[in-house]
């Protein structure tokens, strides 16, 4: 039975204890390479047994969480939340009961009884939420912060019927009875998952925002005899060489080639430049691109997952399932809190009655205040928060970041290495031609340069095929690229060489590429690139942060002398083939941290063998492994954003990760000593979560006017 890739959509999870619960559920129940992420409330796995994935689905609802097979949100608008409905329950039972602290003596609200019944809804509310989630997390093998609130809640719950019984008919009673305190802990902690829930969803708002880039809908022309009907269908049921209508207003449903008309484009989902391009006939455009204006037809050529945006958010969707060092430090933390907590609260009760001697009441308050102030889950958001943050900004600027580890990698950066060719340069090559030897026909050796350049992905050989539309190819015998150096065939049974001047003959001439034929120069080319607009500034802004740039190109010394002269960058070196690139990277990275920035096809071996491998104006690069970061513009300006988000990122995570560390170890010890009753414990924890959160939404408001 064959594996398949499932995809469920989970709500209600709220930090890493409740994705721990269902991971388990999920692996007991046959599941394999799981990831969850509580954020945007996904969970995706492969499952041989399609049979159980019911019974997933129904163990997931046992646990609390709602969940579905499509992978679809809940979108009914106006409609309370599971644990909005909750909160709103318990609410005005506990309100009244916390009013009995301000009541005289004798007043109804003081009644022993009334209490209880006022309490009792509450407490079987707690007892069904934290309840069946303890239950089903113990089962899963993982035991999450529910339990904490479980026991505190119930043991002043037992405890208020054992004095209520007892002591009924003294004046002590009220010593003993805390039904408000189990009620108020309830309550208070459902407020805080409600604040946590619409907290987190909007640090997740813009990868939310990318994921609606792709249109649900897309308008299909159908044959029909000799005519052809226009015809609504899902986005996701179009295949290759479908044919569908665009206008103006519309986002294009999958990548296409334009067969009929001319559009205007807006591409800044997708490159983060909000410029308006005009594509025609003959043309690609993207899945996700905005029809400013104009209306045409095109012939589908990806669709899905395999399209630049569905490309684009599974790149992102996949840098959500990797964890910052920082975040598994947190993590390791986390997943022995809760048994730690406990032993902690037992102590507590046994050194307060036992050493102390503050008596029992005491003693329990200061065992349960113990236990519901403790809070994990600030630990556990503490990153993936500001990651969210991170990652959605710059997937919305074009940068994107395939692993959220690299936010960290970036930010130990001190020595970044360019390639020069459509790196440094705008790549819009001016190739011209000299002298031909006049034994050669032009078009023949055209022709000849045609059929080889066809073998090569280099940035050169798009440019030169550009100029041959025109020329018909010369039949050519074991065509081979020499990777760096250019290419050889058999031609006429002679051989033929094209590339730099070592490669096709010895000779001392300022030219940029030859063309031998049997060992004799036949003609050469000289290449011209201009620097981009803001190679300069983004070089300068490197200098300020103390990160030292180097370029290695496979263009020559004297050229990439004269650029590095421009940029005012002293270590550079031409003429290197790639395995001089990964030798000098090699050596570089015995020093330091080095990122790598490259077109993301030629510079492949380096970029994977940097510590951060950057590519930049090359949106096939999305689909290449080696590079950690793709930048689909061409923008060097984007290299400052990615720096400058990084930092930012980062920063937020040392202060999310540092308020909740501080939080438990000061407020903890101040529970267990009596300074904090279990009520302003259980406030305490429901806005620890939120002072996490808060700080990245602050990040997502701060950030995009920061990086500018």
């Amino acid at each position: 039975m064959e594996e398949e890739r499932k995809s469920l959509k989970v709500e209600g999870m709220t930090c890493n204890h409740c994705a721990s619960t269902v991971v388990g559920i999920i692996k007991q129940e046959g599941g394999g390479d799981i990831h969850v992420d509580y954020l945007m409330g996904e969970a995706n796995f492969d499952l041989k047994n399609s049979q159980k994935l019911e019974k997933i689905l129904n163990r997931l609802d046992a646990a609390g969480y709602k969940s579905n097979a499509e992978g679809k949100e809940n979108t009914q608008q106006g409609a309370f939340s599971k644990i909005e409905k909750k909160f709103i329950f318990t609410l005005p039972f506990s309100l009244v009961l916390f009013a009995h602290m301000f009541a005289p003596h004798d007043w109804w609200i003081n009644n022993i009884w009334m209490q209880f019944f006022l309490c009792l809804p509450v407490f079987f509310m707690g007892l069904y939420h934290f309840g069946k989630s303890t239950m089903e997390s113990i089962k899963s093998g993982h035991i999450n912060m529910d339990i904490l609130i479980l026991i505190g809640s119930s043991s002043a719950f037992f405890y208020s019927i054992y004095g209520a019984i007892a002591y009924g008919d003294s004046s002590q009673v009220h010593d003993f009875l805390f039904f408000e305190t189990t009620s108020t802990i309830i309550t208070l902690v459902l407020l805080g998952y409600v604040i946590e829930h619409k907290a987190v969803q909007r640090t997740t708002l813009i990868l939310r925002d990318l994921y609606k880039t792709q249109p649900e809908k897309a308008k299909k022309l159908v044959q029909n005899g000799l005519n052809q009907d226009l015809e609504a269908v899902n986005a996701s049921s179009l295949r290759k060489d479908d044919i569908i209508l665009v206008n103006a207003g519309d986002r294009i449903p999958a990548d296409g080639i334009i067969i009929h008309g001319s559009l205007t484009l807006d591409e800044a989902m997708l490159t983060g430049e909000s410029e308006h391009l005009l594509k025609q006939k003959g043309q690609d455009v993207f899945s996700g691109s905005l029809i400013v204006d104009g209306n045409g037809t095109l012939k589908v050529t990806k669709t899905g997952k395999e399209s630049t945006i569905g490309k684009i958010i599974e790149l992102v969707k996949q840098s959500r399932s990797d964890k910052p060092a920082v975040q598994k430090l947190a993590d390791k933390i986390s997943s022995i809190f809760v048994p730690t907590i406990i032993i902690i609260s037992a102590l507590t009760f046994l050194i307060n009655y036992f050493l102390v001697d503050s008596g029992i009441s005491d003693s329990i308050l200061r065992s349960i205040a113990v236990l519901v102030i403790a809070c994990p889950c600030a630990m556990g958001l503490a990153t993936p928060t500001a990651v969210s943050v991170g990652l959605g900004l710059a997937a919305k600027m074009g940068i994107i970041v395939k692993k959220a580890s690299v936010f960290e990698e970036i930010n130990a950066i001190k020595t970044i290495v360019f390639d020069k060719t459509g790196t440094l340069t705008s790549g819009d090559l001016q190739i011209s031609m000299n002298d031909l030897d006049t034994n050669y026909d032009q078009e023949i050796v055209w022709g000849i340069i045609k059929s080889l350049e066809q073998r090569s992905n280099h940035p050169i050989a798009h440019r030169i095929l550009s100029l041959t539309d025109h020329i018909s190819e010369t039949p050519l015998e074991d065509i081979e690229e020499i990777k760096g150096r250019g290419l050889k065939a058999r031609y006429n049974n002679l051989e033929v060489k094209f590339g730099s001047a070592d490669f096709a003959a010895e000779i001392d001439n300022d030219a940029d590429l030859f063309l031998s034929i049997d060992g004799k120069i036949v003609t050469s080319f000289n290449v011209s690139d201009e620097l981009k607009n803001d190679a300069k500034e983004t070089i300068q802004f490197f200098a300020k942060k103390q990160i030292s740039t180097m370029i290695l190109s496979g263009d020559s010394q004297k050229k990439t002398a004269s650029a590095a002269t421009l940029l005012q960058i002293k270590d550079f070196k031409g003429g290197q083939l790639p395995g001089d690139k990964l030798a000098e990277l090699k050596h570089l990275k015995s020093n330091s941290k080095v990122a790598m920035i490259g077109d993301g096809i030629n510079d492949s071996p380096a970029l994977a063998l940097a510590d951060v491998g950057i590519s930049i104006g090359n949106s096939n690069a999305l689909a290449v492994d080696s590079a950690k970061v793709v930048i689909v513009g061409s923008k060097l300006a984007l290299l400052q954003q990615l720096f400058k988000i990084s930092d930012k990122v980062v920063q937020t995570i040392k202060q999310n990760l540092f308020w909740a560390f501080a939080y438990n170890l000061v407020a903890i010890p101040l529970a267990a000593a009596g300074y904090l009753d279990p009520m302003l414990a259980a406030l305490s924890m429901a806005f620890s979560d939120v002072i996490v959160i808060g700080n990245s939404l602050r990040l997502k408001i701060m950030l995009p006017s920061s990086i500018r």
